[in-house]
């Protein structure tokens, strides 16, 4: 029996856990680069964290920060929350990128914000992320809600009004930052992080005018300035022996340590108006565990729009997007189809009634993508309302028709249509996590299909596609990190 382990339940020869002596204390980083930000002037801000004694909790710290509407008249921001303000998002140390991802404005209102936050959620973030408040603008949030107002349109999603958030007015803002390493569960050794190139969070501001919905056009694109911005960081104080047992781990994992995340990468390719057949859209990406590909369709045309309207700024153009009549689509990694049987789209089949009620598949596998299928609320503040649709009906990413606005403007409902696929939803395909296109350099493309005669709408597209993929970040024991994907 002495040579048999005990299972946990039955030995009682362990009494406790095992712990360390620690303290948990609050610190604000403040960027090293200004204390004003705005998209004609400075537009970068970095924020250096860096310690000598404590590790990072990055799941409980936080950005925070005001936005000021310098605008000269009323916008109602973009359902993004505060990522509606970021064009980039960056972590680096020592002038070396650890990870980037481009168009997070655009990646978090069309896709993550309507898939991931539920109605419920919504009201939270009228705090946090000026959504739309029960009482329509920005100054009356805090009154009694009107009678007869709100409480199904706030649910269903519903845009801010234009003057929502009224000229000279500021709100604070909240968000985590992203990127793979301050999204994992680990504590972050700073301790191990050379002192004079310490970790950097770098946020690039993206234009105003794509912020929200404005009450007139041509706003100036750095209407909206940024100030006392700061990292709330929650950090854990250890003993100089703990710092000295990570090095010595150190020595025994030939010099490093490994924190695992993940990451997105952008790209775009358009898509030529009046479009047909079957279209390879390519996917330039080199990774070796790709989890999960999301993508969008959106126009930046406007002359099919009543007036026509002279910009988008008086349009919720980040959010907004549509499905471009496709039939089916898929993935192609090099020669091979993913999924075998292509996913089926709504596209125009002829029938309206047939086709608003053919989006299921597409839904399905987008709650895959975020692993989410067996969630009670898988998807978000999606809905027949919501998803795939524009102001008069089902959407194929056209801003305007014969003259008509039919993108979503102030006060309207939201309309999006986010489109996903889980490389690991189809378990028969692959053999490991993920799909590796590094190794074989394999090329990878987004398959379109369209049949019947139908095309891609009146309207030239961009097709943004964001690959979300496995990332291993490496505390050396020379100071520096480094990374593979």
């Amino acid at each position: 029996m002495s040579d048999r382990q005990l299972p946990s339940t039955i030995d009682y020869s362990r009494v406790l856990p095992l712990s360390i002596p620690a303290i948990a204390k609050r610190h604000r980083f403040y960027p090293k680069n200004g204390s004003v930000f705005d998209f004609g002037s400075t537009r970068q801000i970095r924020i250096e964290v860096a310690s000598q004694s404590a590790l990072l909790d990055a799941a409980h710290s936080y950005l925070e920060f005001e936005v000021i509407n310098n605008g000269g008249i009323g916008m109602g921001p973009d359902i993004a929350g505060a990522m509606n303000f970021f064009a980039r998002a960056s972590i680096e140390q020592g002038g070396k990128v650890l990870s980037r991802c481009d168009e997070i404005n655009r990646l978090h209102a069309s896709i993550l914000t309507p898939c991931q936050l539920s109605s419920g959620g919504v009201a939270t973030d009228g705090i946090k992320g000026s959504r739309l408040a029960y009482n329509g603008n920005l100054a009356a949030s805090i009154n009694v809600a009107p009678n007869g107002q709100v409480a199904d349109a706030y649910c269903l999603a519903k845009h801010n009004s234009d003057v929502y958030w009224a000229n000279g007015f500021g709100h604070r803002f909240t968000m985590p930052v992203p990127g793979g390493l301050f999204n994992q569960d680990k504590l972050i050794p700073l301790p191990l992080v050379n002192p004079n190139q310490p970790l950097t969070i770098v946020l690039d501001i993206g234009n105003s005018r794509d912020a929200g919905c404005w009450g007139a056009a041509a706003i100036n694109p750095a209407a909206l300035s940024i100030r006392s911005m700061s990292y709330t960081a929650q950090l854990i104080e250890v003993g100089r022996d703990v710092i000295d047992q990570f090095r010595g781990v150190q020595d025994q994992m030939g010099g490093q340590l490994v924190l695992s995340g993940q990451d997105f990468e952008y790209s775009s390719s358009p898509v030529i108006a009046a479009t047909t057949g079957q279209l390879n859209v390519r996917l330039p990406v080199r990774k070796r565990s790709i989890k999960s590909v999301f993508w969008c369709a959106q126009s930046n045309d406007l002359a099919n729009t009543a007036g026509p309207l002279a910009d988008q700024s008086v349009l919720f153009n980040l959010s907004f997007a549509g499905s471009m009549n496709i039939a089916s689509w898929g993935l192609r990694f090099g020669s091979v189809v993913f999924p075998s049987v292509p996913i089926e789209a709504w596209g125009d089949c002829g029938v309206p009634a047939v086709a608003a009620f053919r989006r299921g598949e597409c839904i399905m596998n987008l709650a895959n993508a975020f692993g989410t299928l067996g969630w009670e609320n898988p998807t978000g503040t999606l809905s027949t309302i919501t998803y795939g649709t524009q102001q008069g009906g089902l959407a194929d990413g056209d801003n305007g028709v014969g003259g008509v606005t039919v993108a979503p403007e102030a006060s309207l409902s939201v309309n999006v249509c986010p489109f996903g696929i889980s490389t690991e939803a189809y378990a028969r395909e692959i053999t490991e996590s993920g799909v590796d296109v590094e190794t074989l350099s394999q090329d990878t493309y987004l398959q379109l299909n369209w049949d019947n005669g139908v095309n891609s709408g009146a309207e030239d597209k961009i097709v943004h596609m964001w690959c979300l993929f496995d990332q291993h970040y490496y505390f050396n024991r020379d100071g520096s990190v480094t990374f593979s994907n």
